[in-house]
């Protein structure tokens, strides 16, 4: 590695540090919203629904988005999100898909942003696979096309 690109990555490292450790130093530091552990006081583009359930011998709450078709064309999309994302996420998605048509569903998943996040649960694919489609039931869809993001993309191959 050159001289002058090891004093540069140091000067970096150093700076990245010291912001690290004063923003740590000084909590008040920290004027960004705070949420509730559904994400209350983080707006959704749309209105949430809430469809309540129950798994594994708990009563929970799964929030998902569900978008009218500017101009309905008969289809349904289903957006999956992967981890660590919600179905906020998919605005743009969402948007493009309505105004060609679609109606879209995008849930939250069990464990993630405002849907229910229990203290114990057997997460895995099929778990997963088997919220949506009572989520799907209970909104009355019958044909969907999926669009999932990894690892969401695994729980649609566990609906099959």
């Amino acid at each position: 590695m050159p001289v002058r690109f090891r004093h540069i990555a140091a000067a970096l490292c150093g700076a990245i540090l010291s912001v690290a450790q004063a923003h740590a130093a000084d909590p008040a530091g920290n004027n960004g919203p705070a949420y509730g552990p559904e994400l209350q006081g983080f707006d959704y583009p749309w209105p949430v629904g809430q469809f309540t359930f129950t798994s594994q011998r708990q009563t929970l709450t799964m929030a998902y988005l569900d978008v009218p078709a500017t101009h309905p064309n008969g289809q349904v999309a289903v957006l999956l999100h992967g981890k660590n994302f919600c179905a906020a996420t998919w605005e743009g998605t969402i948007r493009f898909l309505t105004t060609h048509g679609y109606r879209v569903i995008a849930p939250d998943q069990i464990g993630f942003c405002k849907s229910s996040k229990p203290q114990a649960y057997q997460f895995s694919f099929q778990q997963l696979a088997r919220n949506t489609h009572d989520l799907l039931v209970h909104l009355g869809t019958s044909k969907i096309i999926m669009i999932g993001t990894p690892p969401a993309a695994c729980s649609l191959s566990a609906t099959r």
